[in-house]
This record gives structure tokens, sequence and C-alpha cells, in this order.
């Protein structure tokens, strides 16, 4: 089963198991002290620039004074107005789709207003949290599906987000604690992604090219498409992974972030290589049309064992802006491709008066 590491920023490093490693004040992660930070702005406009910002164990909090209740490292942000910070999750690479919910367990002074949440340094907000409980620590939870995917970066996995704390009007001296920021994860339900394929279990084609199925594989919990794995027996595919000649089987296998897996098997014979290119059934070496007409041109394509890629191209200001034929000699390019790369190339002269 796949291992998939959630992080508590500042606190402790949780694993799938349960289990907790506490961190001492030396072996906070690499990228903890390298934290990007939010680019500063107008601060009359936007509360979201991070001043300074300082680290203490429990112990530590203790005797600084801090308020009661943290439960490890917590974070001191002071600033001469609104205080915020960016982390970034990237590396712990933790799919969105299975966060259930976000915690942030923060104190507020009572000058503090709200708590935004933004992935582009305070431009646009993904959650604004009212400040409710001014002198006590709060945990600030997303729950929102939809906030939630707009922190995830490209990968869909959760990623680089900043949180700033906007005070009330004219408050200076700033002063917020974080004791932590945790992904919380949902719990498997032990079913895969279910596989879905209408096509043959016994398929005939032909080497030199790629296998295109008909087949999705989607996992309801985690609302998601999983892409396919596609395992050979015997090894088929070459160096440039087209398919050789001989017989085998073929594991259709999607995997969900839990390692919930599903397969299908198909029987796949794959023949000597096509060399026979597309025939393209159209006689006319030159036809005369009307300027400013739509060019309507029938082809009939057929291949020996393939579907095919049929392509038109016309010759240079053939055609205005609405796509209609402007007055003159034309070329136009009938181009007829199977999978193997077999390629037909027909030209046609189109006369426009």
């Amino acid at each position: 089963m796949k291992k998939i590491r959630i992080i508590s920023l500042f606190l402790s490093l949780f694993m799938l198991t349960g289990s907790v490693t506490t961190l001492s004040a030396t072996e906070l992660p690499e990228y903890y002290s390298e934290l990007p930070v939010a680019k500063k702005r107008d601060t009359t406009t936007s509360p979201y620039w991070y001043n300074r910002m300082k680290v203490y164990t429990a112990d530590q909090a203790q005797e600084k004074n801090i308020p009661f209740g943290c439960s490890g490292f917590v974070m001191e942000l002071t600033g001469d107005s609104a205080v915020g910070v960016t982390v970034d999750f990237t590396p712990l690479e933790i799919p969105v789709s299975i966060v259930k919910a976000l915690h942030m367990r923060v104190y507020y002074g009572t000058e503090q207003l709200e708590l935004r949440i933004s992935i582009d340094a305070g431009y646009s907000w993904v959650l604004r949290h009212e400040a409710k409980s001014p002198g006590q620590w709060e945990d600030v939870v997303v729950t929102e599906p939809s906030a939630l995917k707009k922190l995830a970066n490209e990968d869909g996995n959760l990623g680089v987000f900043g949180f700033g704390f906007r005070n009330q009007n004219d408050t200076r001296n700033s002063t917020v604690y974080v004791d932590s920021i945790t992904a919380e994860l949902v719990e498997s339900d032990g079913e895969p992604p279910v596989i879905k394929y209408d096509g043959p279990t016994e398929i005939t084609t032909t080497a030199g090219k790629k296998l295109v199925l008909p087949v999705t594989a989607y996992d309801e919990q985690e609302k998601l498409e999983f892409p396919l794995e596609y395992v050979w027996e015997p090894a088929c595919l070459d160096e440039n992974g087209l398919m050789t000649e001989g017989e085998y089987t073929l594991t259709l296998r999607a995997t969900d972030h839990y390692g919930n897996s599903s397969e299908i098997k198909l029987h796949v014979k794959v023949g000597e290589k096509d060399v026979t290119p597309p025939v393209i059934h159209y006689s006319a070496e030159e036809i005369n049309t009307c300027a400013g007409a739509l060019p309507v041109l029938n082809f009939k394509v057929e291949d020996n064992c393939d579907d095919t890629i049929v392509t038109l191209e016309w010759s240079e200001d053939a055609l205005d802006k609405r796509g209609t034929l402007l007055p003159g000699t034309h070329t136009l390019t009938v181009t007829a491709e199977d999978l193997t790369g077999n390629r037909t190339v027909k030209t046609i002269k189109v006369v426009a008066g």
C-alpha cells in the first residue's frame, strides 16, 4: 500500500499509519527555513506582507509566555501592521482529492479582524475567516472542495499558498501565533477505481503502432479519473513504445491514491507491420467554384486495417477570415494517415471565380 505523508507544519510529521514523530528545534524540515515569502505590497491596501517570524518549541513557548495551549512548535508572526506567511506543501505530494480538511490552529490578538488564505499573495482569496475568538486558540478549517481545489498545483497536489491576518483599521504592532497547519485526509473506503471498457477482450492488430483503447477508470470517493497502467506479458513494446509482432496478455490496471487497484485482462494478437497506405477516393484533379463560397468537398478515405486521420491544408490567401474562398487559383492538399504512419497525399487545384 502506498504511504502518503501529511504534514502539520511547525508541529510534527504524521504518516497514514497514525504514528507521530516529534521534531526537535534542530530537526525542522529543510524547506521550513526556506519557506517562500509573499512579496511585499502597499500595506495600506493589503495586509499580505510578512515581516518577522520566530519558531519556538513547547518549552520555549512557555518561557516566552506565549498563550497556553500550544502543542508543539509554535510560530510567532510580528509586524508593524498586518502579518502573513507563505507555506509550501509541494514536497509532500498530498493529492487534494484525498484532503478532507485543512486545519490552521491560530491565536489572534484583539487587533485581528480576519484571516485570509490566498494563492497569489493577496490579490484574491480562497477563504476569508472572521476572527471570532480573539484571546484564545482557534481551529480555522477549510472543508469546501472548491476552495481546497484552488490550493492544488498543476499536479493536483497541495501546493504553495499564503495566509495573512488583517487587522482592525490603523492597528499597529501586530502579533499572531500559529500552532499548526495540518492536512486531514479522508479515510480509504477500500474500493478501487472502476474500469470502464466496452471493447472486445480478444484484439487483433498490427505491429509498429500504439494500442489505443476506449477505456477509463473513475474513483467515486476521490471524484477523479485515474490513468491506466498497461502491463504486457511478455514484453510487447519496442524502444519507441510501439507494438511488436506476437501474442500477448495485456493487463489494464488502475490504482487510487491509497493503493486500491482494479484490473482487466485482454488477449492481444499483433500481426506483421502494415505497410499499405490509405486510399483517398476523389478523382478530380481540378475543380471550379465561386469566390465567396464555403469550400465543401466530400472525400472518402479507406485503409486496409486502421482508422485514418485526414487533414486539409489550403494554400496561402485561399480563404478569408470567415473561411470562404477568395478569388483566384488555389491549392488544396489532402493528407490521409493511418495509425502505423502510412500516408497518402493528394493535391487538388481549386479555381474560384
